[in-house]
C-alpha cells in the first residue's frame, strides 16, 4: 500500500536542530520553536527546479487569509546559499508566496545542510519532498516522475523507494506521458481526474482517445460511464497482450533483468522456439536518449 502519511521518514529525517541563525549563518541560533527556526523571507530565493507548475491565486489568497489568523502551519524547507548569500527553496513555494501575500517578514523553515547545488541535487530534493506530500495534481507527479528518470537517472525501482510509493505506482504515474497533449493539459488543469485519464489509455489510437475526452467534457461523464464505454477497446487490447504476452519463466526473468537495467518497461515476447522480439517503453524524447546511452554503453 502507498504511504499516505505525507513525509514520515522523508526529507524531516534529514533535518536536524542546527547552531545557525537563519539570518546570520555564521551566527547561532536567534529563534526556534519545537524545531524550526524563522527565516526572513526577503532572504530566500526560489528553487529554480521547482516541480509544481500551475499556483492558483484564488488558492494561494485563501491560504494567506489563513495565514493571517493561524500562521504557517507547516515549515517549508531551504539550504543555505553556496554563495552565502541568503538561501534557496527546497521545497514549500506556495506557503512562501501566500505568506508574502499576507505580508510576513518571516517564515518558519527547515534548513537542509547540503552544499550541493546542482541541478540533479535540488530537482530531486525538490521533488521527493512534493511527492512525498501528495502535494502535486497528477499531471505534475507523473512529470515530475519522469524528469526523475530523466534527468536524474533513477529507475523506477529507485523513485518508488525514495518517495515510498510502490513501484507499480510509479509506472502508473508516468504511463500518463503517454496520454495526447490536450488530454495533459485537461489533466492540469482539473477538467478531468486521473480516474479519467488512466480509463482513456485503455485506448491505444489517439484519435479515440481525443474524442471520447471530448464526451467527457461535453456529457459530463462519470468514470464508471467512461470504462463502460471503453470496456471493449479494453477487453480487445487485454486479449491480445495475453495472446502475444505470454513468456516462460525464463523469459519473465530475462525480462526482469532488463526491466532493472533500463529502469522502465520492458517486453520479451517470443514468437518461436528461437525468435521474438524485445519492446522497450520510454515516455519522452529525453528517456530514449537515455536508454541509448545505457545500450551503447555495452557495444
Amino acid at each position: 500500500m502507498d504511504n499516505k502519511g505525507g513525509l514520515g521518514k522523508g526529507l524531516s529525517a534529514l533535518f536536524e536542530n542546527r547552531n545557525i541563525d537563519p539570518n546570520n549563518p555564521n551566527g547561532s541560533a536567534k529563534s526556534v520553536s519545537e524545531g524550526k527556526l524563522f527565516v526572513e523571507i526577503g532572504k530566500i530565493r526560489t528553487n529554480p527546479f521547482q516541480p509544481r507548475e500551475d499556483f492558483d491565486e484564488a488558492k494561494l489568497n485563501e491560504l494567506a487569509n489563513s495565514i493571517k489568523k493561524k500562521g504557517v502551519l507547516q515549515p517549508i524547507t531551504v539550504k543555505l546559499a553556496e554563495d552565502g548569500n541568503g538561501y534557496i527553496l527546497i521545497s514549500g513555494e506556495r506557503r512562501l508566496r501566500a505568506a508574502k501575500i499576507a505580508g510576513l517578514a518571516e517564515i518558519p523553515a527547515f534548513i537542509y545542510d547540503t552544499k550541493d547545488e546542482s541541478k540533479e541535487n535540488l530537482l530531486e530534493l525538490a521533488l521527493i519532498e512534493n511527492v512525498q506530500r501528495d502535494d502535486l495534481n497528477p499531471m505534475e507527479l507523473s512529470d515530475s516522475y519522469r524528469r526523475l528518470v530523466d534527468e536524474c537517472s533513477l529507475t523506477q525501482e529507485q523513485i518508488a523507494e525514495k518517495v515510498c510509493k510502490q513501484r507499480s505506482t510509479v509506472a502508473n504515474f508516468l504511463r500518463l506521458q503517454k496520454l495526447p497533449a490536450e488530454i495533459k493539459l485537461s489533466l492540469r488543469k482539473n477538467e478531468i481526474t486521473e480516474g479519467h485519464a488512466r480509463t482513456i489509455l485503455r485506448i491505444d489510437d489517439e484519435e479515440a482517445q481525443i474524442a471520447i475526452w471530448k464526451r467527457i467534457l461535453e456529457e459530463n461523464l462519470s468514470v464508471r460511464k467512461l470504462e463502460e464505454l471503453t470496456d471493449k477497446q479494453a477487453k480487445k487490447k487485454k486479449k491480445r497482450k495475453t495472446t502475444n504476452g505470454k513468456v516462460s519463466g525464463e523469459y519473465e526473468e530475462i525480462q526482469n533483468k532488463l526491466r532493472r537495467y533500463f529502469g522502465t518497461r520492458v517486453i520479451v515476447k517470443p514468437k518461436t522456439k528461437q525468435t521474438g522480439e524485445i519492446i522497450i517503453e520510454y515516455y519522452s524524447n529525453d528517456d530514449l536518449e537515455r536508454i541509448i546511452e545505457l545500450s551503447e554503453k555495452q557495444t
